[in-house]
């Protein structure tokens, strides 16, 4: 009976009527524990991607057959991908205690150590192995993983090459050469070895996943969204697809798109912590945050938090929405660079360098920013570099910036110095910083994409402070300072306020210029009085748009225009206008204007607003000052947290105090008693824009003067430490 029930199994499983073969693999093992039949239906199992029973039913039969050795190869593989990695190890030296001299078990074996942080063993496995079999294209692949996994890329690129001399046709050896070239940096090599490639090889779906990861390192996202698009349908089982190709959609500003395809790729993989982590992401830039913080939770543990990515996206969604305690950021903060420093296992390094006494010669500043472009970051820093008294201080640019454009190449000319870190790992970056002998380092991004906050917990400079591009504090011990002002600071909580040293600059944090002459101010048409705003649609949350829904109910007459990066999506200018409309504005008094590419357009679009209604819990920054600037009042609710006094702070700056609310209440009469006032009209524009320029909040001399003293006091302070 069991040879004919294991017959009629196999003929189902060769003839593909899986349903079948399970019945009867399932009816074998009900009277026999035959390992080989384990293996078939757990071959089956994961084929259609039903990883969780395949784990089980190994686990269940390696307690009957241990030593089996193809079963536990293919556990491994399961455990691998389930990412239970524990119970890997376990099943393996279980069978290497009786088998200890397995190659192929010991290769799995350094595969499992590369993956939970254990690299250096494994490497050593691996090179033993290759004494062994020094043809062998599955160890050198293995290899070159191991010592790309520990930054050892020249290494790894070479055994990867020495794969493809074996197997000229090998699909792994090929695209992991292009990742490793496209994570160097060496586009041009990376693009020249593509051309060599056979039609086969560089159809393939790795290999064409690898190049579409070359598309999006030179920031080509168009370009890499069509390869990804294509191979989500082709090669649904690569993770990687679904990920990149959701980072290519958001990039663009199509998070509606990304979203649908996050929700395919979980259906696929619904267990995968990264596309977990990713949807989160995506639901906070369509302005769901409070569900967004229980999915990024909810797919991570204690120590999956450890991960930088995973924490930079809990740090940055917790603080801009108050949607985490600062008691608890902060404990997640600490435990991170706790983490980092163990992990790299070596001290401050800037101890390591013979430090000049700063009396006698100019104190060197390092600015380390990923923003090193048309971003706000880039634009607020340029009259900072101009104002800088280069007599005293000798300036550098430290660069992560993964996008290069007119005003990357601006901003580094007005840097003395100029360092590009795009390509070095977290231990290169502090490295290189450290080398530099800088006296201070200020990071501009916080928890943002690639801002290499995690580098500096390797103390690279004696003094390091954070400034301008995150709304909150890192909360790191080996940040010395936040630099703010005292409207930013005015609301922080208990655990906010004594998280760094608070260095406040009168007069405001900020300072606003304009490259090239300022836009023209008018006024449109329309006889309606209009409030707007063109903040990013995420900050049109529930909150905001009820404050937008009370204050137009009190205005009768008046009509609501909003703009946004993100509304080249259709999807998200209706979904944005829906919900409007439910909260009781009529959709005959609602404006949705186009996303515009050129700064000037964006600009003169401000002759269609009254006056700005700045959104709640995340203010405005950027879009605050182009309103003033274009003459147009914005009416800010001073909040909690430094989020949520951005706009405040600048309206102080500006020395517009009478615009900033203290209450909802008072918010919408600020916005009654603007639009009692009737139209803003060209001349109340141009009165507004030329205060606004004679303010703080246009003096850069100021504001560099300012800055330099925080960097030379900071510095005494270490001498006398």
């Amino acid at each position: 009976m069991k040879d004919e029930l294991r017959e009629l199994a196999l003929n189902a499983h060769r003839n593909g009527d899986l349903r079948k073969a399970e019945v009867h693999y399932r009816e074998l093992l009900a009277i026999s524990s035959k390992p080989e039949d384990a293996v078939n239906l757990g071959a089956l199992l994961r084929g259609q991607g039903r990883l969780r029973e395949a784990g089980i039913l190994y686990e269940r039969h390696l307690q009957i057959s241990p030593y089996h050795k193809q079963m536990l190869l293919n556990a491994a593989n399961c455990y691998n991908e389930l990412k239970d990695y524990n119970k890997c190890l376990r099943a393996i030296e279980v069978y290497l205690e009786k088998n200890p001299l397995d190659n192929k078990v010991l290769c799995a074996y350094a595969k499992v150590l590369n993956e939970v942080g254990r690299s250096s063993k494994g490497e050593g496995i691996l090179r033993e192995l290759l004494k062994a079999e020094p043809k062998s294209v599955d160890i050198m692949l293995e290899l070159g993983l191991c010592l790309y996994k520990q930054n050892k890329t020249h290494d790894a690129l070479n055994y990867f090459e020495q794969a493809s001399l074996l197997d000229p046709n090998n699909i792994a050896a090929a695209s992991n050469r292009i990742v490793i070239m496209k994570d160097a940096g060496d586009f041009d090599k990376c693009k020249e070895y593509i051309s060599t490639l056979t039609e086969e090889l560089e159809n393939s779906d790795m290999v064409l996943s690898a190049i579409a990861g070359l598309y999006m390192k030179e920031m080509d996202m168009e370009m890499a969204s069509k390869i990804l698009f294509k191979q989500c349908i082709l090669a649904p089982k690569i993770v990687a697809n679904w990920l990149n190709l959701s980072a290519c959609l958001r990039y663009l500003k199509h998070c509606n798109a990304a979203l649908k395809v996050l929700k395919k790729g979980l259906c696929w993989h619904p267990n995968e912590k990264d596309l977990e982590q990713a949807f989160g992401q995506c639901l906070a830039e369509l302005g769901n945050t409070e569900k967004a913080i229980p999915v990024l939770l909810k797919s991570i543990n204690a120590t999956d938090r450890l991960k930088s990515n995973y924490l930079f996206n809990l740090q940055f969604l917790g603080s801009a929405y108050h949607l985490i305690k600062g008691k608890i950021l902060k404990e997640w903060a600490l435990e991170w660079e706790e983490h980092v420093k163990a992990k790299d296992g070596i001290g401050p390094l800037w101890l390591d360098r013979i430090r000049e006494p700063i009396e006698g010669r100019r104190l060197k500043i390092g600015y380390l920013s990923a923003d090193w472009c048309n971003h706000p970051v880039g634009r607020f820093m340029i009259s900072i570099l101009r104002e800088h008294n280069k007599e005293k201080h000798e300036i550098w640019g430290i660069c992560s910036t993964p996008h290069h454009d007119e005003m990357h190449d601006k901003l580094r000319k007005l840097c003395e110095h100029w360092v590009d870190i795009r390509h070095a790992s977290e231990l290169e970056t502090a490295r290189v910083i450290a080398d530099l002998n800088l006296d201070v380092v200020i990071e501009l991004g916080g928890y943002t994409g690639h801002s290499r906050l995690e580098a500096l917990i390797h103390r690279a400079a004696p003094v390091q402070l954070s400034y301008l591009g995150y709304f909150a504090p890192c909360y790191l011990k080996a940040i010395d300072g936040w630099i703010g002002d005292k409207q930013l600071f005015n609301k922080l909580d208990k655990v906010d306020m004594g998280a760094q040293k608070l260095w406040t600059i009168k007069g405001g944090y900020m300072a606003y210029g304009w490259e090239g002459q300022l836009p023209n101010i008018e006024r449109c048409e329309s006889k309606i009085f209009r409030f707007g705003n063109f903040n990013h649609s995420r900050k049109l949350n529930k909150e905001s748009i009820r404050l937008y829904a009370e204050t137009l109910k009190k205005v009768p007459n008046s009509q609501l225009v909003l703009k946004s990066i993100s509304f080249v999506e259709k999807e998200e200018r209706d979904r944005i206008k829906k919900a409007l409309i439910q909260a009781g504005i009529e959709k005959e008094r609602i404006i949705i204007l186009n996303a515009t590419e050129k700064a000037l357009e964006h600009m003169l679009l401000y002759k269609n607003i009254d006056v700005v209604l700045d959104p709640i819990p995340y203010g405005g920054a950027t879009s605050t000052c182009d309103a003033l600037i274009m003459g147009v009042p914005v009416i800010s609710l001073a909040g909690n947290g430094m989020v949520g006094n951005l706009s405040s702070s600048i309206l102080a700056s500006a020395g517009l105090n009478q615009w900033i609310a203290n209450t909802k209440t008072e918010y919408t009469e600020f916005a009654i008693r603007l639009a009692q006032k009737g139209s803003r009209e060209v001349k109340k524009r141009q009165a507004l824009r030329e205060k606004v320029l004679r303010s703080a909040l246009c003096d850069a001399k100021r504001l560099a003067n300012e800055l330099e003293k925080i960097y030379e006091v900071a510095s005494r302070d270490v001498i006398s430490t």
